[in-house]
């Protein structure tokens, strides 16, 4: 915990020194995100709780966080008009970061405290995988949602959706130490580089 601790620490102290570089508008769009990683972080909540100890709620809050942060953000700064699809892609991006999580939450069953009431938690972990599976066909079929959509697309979403799924029922309780921390971690590298090898 203390190496997390202090990889926040540093990771907050490379933040404020990038704003010097950020325009007003583009810091203006992170604050939600800012705010809702700080309430995650700190224990600013009765009892000494934050968000991640809300029972419930983290995973989500995670994927939310993700989605704000690397579709809608980049997309406003960017002056992009809010389509449809740019909408699905936010969807998509939560639903995709929701799913990657659940391995983490399989394999910190062993660690959690009850009273969070993580979905392996809540429902087991067959469940909790067939659960991650639904999320990810509706991740997959929502691509079909954009109104131009090229096939390297296609094919990458699909073939991430195919890692994805592996990874998730592999999961384990008890898994290796480089299972959720190394491989896992990877894949939004590995959906890079499928895409990159499509175009």
């Amino acid at each position: 915990m203390k190496a997390i601790q202090w990889f926040t620490v540093l990771s907050a102290l490379f933040f404020l020194g990038s704003i010097l570089y950020f325009e007003i508008g583009t810091l203006l769009y992170m604050i939600p995100v800012v705010i809702l990683t700080a309430l995650y972080a700190l224990p600013i909540f009765p009892r000494g709780k934050s968000l991640r100890n809300v029972a419930r709620i983290k995973i989500y809050i995670i994927g939310l966080v993700w989605a704000i942060a690397t579709v809608v953000v980049p997309s406003a700064v960017a002056e992009a008009d809010f389509t449809l699809a740019l909408w699905v892609e936010t969807l998509q991006r939560f639903l995709f970061i929701v799913v990657v999580m659940l391995p983490f939450e399989i394999r910190d069953l062993q660690y959690d405290d009850t009273s969070l009431q993580t979905i392996p938690q809540l429902i087991g972990i067959t469940n909790t995988k067939i659960f991650g599976s639904a999320l990810m066909i509706i991740f997959l079929l929502l691509t079909l949602l954009k109104s131009q959509i090229e096939l390297h697309e296609i094919y990458s979403t699909l073939l991430i959706t195919i890692l994805i799924l592996l990874f998730l029922w592999n999961a384990k309780k008890r898994q290796s130490e480089y299972y959720c921390s190394f491989w896992v971690e990877s894949v939004p590298l590995f959906w890079l580089v499928i895409y990159i090898a499509l175009l």
